[in-house]
C-alpha cells in the first residue's frame, strides 16, 4: 500500500535544518569528548564527575573549579580544551532550532497557517533569548 501523505514544506524546512546542524554539533561534541579523554581540559573531568556525584551546585561546582561562576559562553576562550570544544558542540546543537523554527514560521505564515506560524517564530525568538543569556540562568 503506498503512502499518499505530502509532507509539509514547513516541517520539511525544519527536520532539514535541525537535522544537518545536529550533525555537524555532534562531531564537535566527539572531538571535544577525545580531547577530554586524553587529558586536555580546561577543569579536570575527575573534578567535574566527583562535584556532581557530591551533589554540589552549579555555582558550586563553578567556584570550586574557577572560582567565579563563569558568564555567558565561557568556552569560547576555550577552545582548544576538550570542555571548551565539547561547550561549543551541544551550544552548536541548540542553534540550528532557530533559523529551523524562524523558517519554519515563516513559511507556515506564507502557507495561511498564521497562528502556527507566529507560535514557532515566537518559540524561535525565546531560543534566541536564551542563546543569549539575555535571562539569567540562576
Amino acid at each position: 500500500m503506498q503512502d499518499t501523505r505530502k509532507d509539509s514544506l514547513a516541517g520539511i524546512i525544519y527536520g532539514e535544518i535541525v537535522y544537518w546542524g545536529l550533525l555537524f554539533a555532534c562531531v564537535v561534541v566527539v572531538i571535544g569528548s577525545v580531547l577530554s579523554f586524553l587529558g586536555h581540559n580546561y577543569v579536570p573531568v575527575s573534578y567535574w564527575i566527583s562535584a556532581i556525584w557530591q551533589g554540589k551546585s552549579v555555582a558550586e561546582i563553578w567556584k570550586g573549579a574557577t572560582g567565579s561562576l563563569p558568564n555567558g559562553h565561557w568556552y569560547l576562550s576555550h577552545l582548544t580544551t576538550g570542555d571548551g570544544l565539547t561547550a561549543l558542540g551541544i551550544s552548536l546543537g541548540v542553534f540550528p532550532v532557530i533559523p529551523g523554527l524562524l523558517l519554519c514560521g515563516a513559511t507556515l505564515i506564507k502557507e495561511k497557517e498564521i497562528f502556527y506560524g507566529l507560535l514557532a517564530i515566537g518559540c524561535g525568538i525565546v531560543v534566541i533569548i536564551g542563546l543569549l543569556g539575555l535571562v539569567p540562568a540562576s
